[in-house]
């Protein structure tokens, strides 16, 4: 379920998040109250929501439901030791290179696929989010925003306006420009969290990680890894808190430190990654470049495990390189058994090859083995589609749209299938969906307009007033002049 490429220069994105994170919401003004302004829970539900589209709207989501589910349950699995929180928490994943994740008011919590294929192990990752998510359970983000009346909020919010305007037109001079002499000044003093901010994150973020059974050497060695790998120069490529103070030096120390004075029995957990190294391997061979991909997982050679081999197969099913990709699926698909991955990665590859017998004989058995596989789910309403059982294929992809509701392709494919029964109006709404969630507005604009000549129900018109809804918040990002 690919998501559409947007364009968005690293620095301008990094600053836009980090002074979204930062920022009262432009678009409602809190009342000033002594040089403060309160942050109350309307607030910030407001708040989060609006950078939840704003997020989904400029960045590309991971809609794979292994890397998806993988990354719900490591948060899952931190967020129960921690105390009553007013919000659930929502988790997405960013296909982005930046080594990055970062939890937003109301429970929204984003990870970037670079951070999960940098570290080493799921402890790694594991600690990073603690972190982040112990920022939130300190308030941290919500003092720094009811503390910046102090410093002038209606110059910062045009700071971030602009910044805004810039990422989304890609003139990112002239976002630049607008972050000039006290609004650079503003800028730092909302970007940067304090020592104490950091050292109670870390401190907190340690106890989580210990309370959630993970060896507790995941979040100091976490740090090594930036270290090692010298991402932490620069806002594109390490989360802010690793960029500014304390030293990164001193951090491992005292983390190490306290791992160290922990229990023997705490100190020697084992790491369990085989599900992190199930869910790399379909980062690596689903989302970066094919060459590189091929590349990585070849230099291997004999030291190939069965996931490298599924991984190169994967990425060679990328190319034009059929025969080589089918050889190599064959290949892995010996090892791989019953594994659901194995077969929906197979049967996706012979879908495309239009091998119809062969992808739906093994997208059949991966759903099987694994009903909430909604990659599985989706390849195999497609083969449905293909043989010309519609309302098979239509009950298949109603799941995939529920569990992947802003997926362009998804949308499409849905419409596709409705258009094929005859119900119009739902293939017009499900194509204005697809062309709203891929930042289309002409196209956006014409299949709403068919979709509307179609109402014939009340329940119409209120499907389409959900389409209206996502409408008004998607466009509210878009470039004035696509308008």
């Amino acid at each position: 379920m690919p998501h559409p490429t947007h364009s968005l220069p690293a620095r301008a994105l990094a600053l836009l998040l980090a002074l979204a994170l930062a920022l009262p919401a432009p678009w409602s003004a809190a009342p000033a109250r002594a040089g403060m302004f309160s942050f109350d829970l309307k607030d910030e539900k407001e708040l989060g929501e609006k950078f939840n589209v704003l997020i989904r709207s400029k960045l590309p989501m991971v809609e794979d439901s292994e890397v998806v589910d993988y990354a719900r349950e490591v948060v899952e699995r931190i967020t129960r030791q921690m105390p009553p929180q007013p919000f659930p928490f929502t988790v997405a994943v960013v296909r982005d290179n930046a080594v990055n994740a970062f939890a937003a008011p109301a429970g929204y919590v984003f990870v970037f696929t670079g951070l999960i294929l940098s570290m080493d192990h799921e402890s790694e990752v594991a600690g990073v989010l603690a972190h982040e998510l112990a920022h939130v359970t300190q308030r941290h983000i919500a003092k720094r925003v009811e503390q910046s009346s102090m410093i002038g909020i209606a110059s910062m919010l045009g700071v971030l306006a602009g910044f805004a305007l810039g990422a989304a037109t890609g003139q990112k001079d002239a976002a630049g420009a607008m972050m000039v002499g006290s609004q650079a000044a503003a800028r730092q003093a909302l970007l940067n969290y304090s020592r104490d901010d950091e050292r109670e994150a870390d401190e907190v973020g340690m106890n989580y990680l210990v309370n959630a059974n993970y060896p507790p050497r995941g979040l100091p060695q976490a740090f090594e890894v930036m270290q090692r790998t010298k991402i932490f120069k620069g806002y594109g490529s390490v989360p802010a808190y690793l960029s500014t103070h304390p030293e990164i030096n001193e951090r491992v120390g005292y983390l190490s430190e306290r791992v160290a004075r922990l229990p023997k029995n705490v100190v020697s957990r084992p790491d369990r990654d085989e599900r992190f190294l199930r869910v790399q391997t379909v980062i690596r061979a689903r989302y970066q470049d094919p060459g590189t991909a091929i590349a990585w997982f070849s230099r291997k050679g004999a030291s190939m495990t069965k996931l490298d081999r599924l991984g190169l197969a994967m990425a060679l099913g990328r190319t034009t390189e059929n025969a080589k990709a089918r050889e190599a699926f064959e290949a892995a698909l010996k090892e791989g058994g019953d594994d659901s991955l194995w077969l929906r990665e197979a049967g996706r590859f012979y879908l495309r090859l239009r091998d119809f017998q062969r992808a739906g004989s093994l997208l059949k058995r991966a759903v099987e083995q694994n009903p909430r596989d909604m990659v599985a789910v989706e390849g195999y309403a497609l083969f449905q589609a293909q043989e010309g059982k519609r309302v098979e294929a239509m009950q298949l992809m109603r799941r995939v749209v529920a569990y992947a509701p802003d997926s362009p392709e998804v949308r499409q494919q849905m419409a596709r299938i409705y258009g094929e029964v005859g119900d119009l109006f739902q293939a017009h709404l499900n194509l204005a969906y697809s062309a709203v969630y891929a930042n289309d507005p002409r196209q956006t604009r014409m299949q709403m307009e068919k979709a509307k000549e179609r109402i014939r129900t009340e329940d119409d018109r209120k499907e389409y007033a959900k389409l209206e809804k996502v409408y008004r918040d998607r466009s509210e990002y878009w470039p004035k002049q696509a308008m």
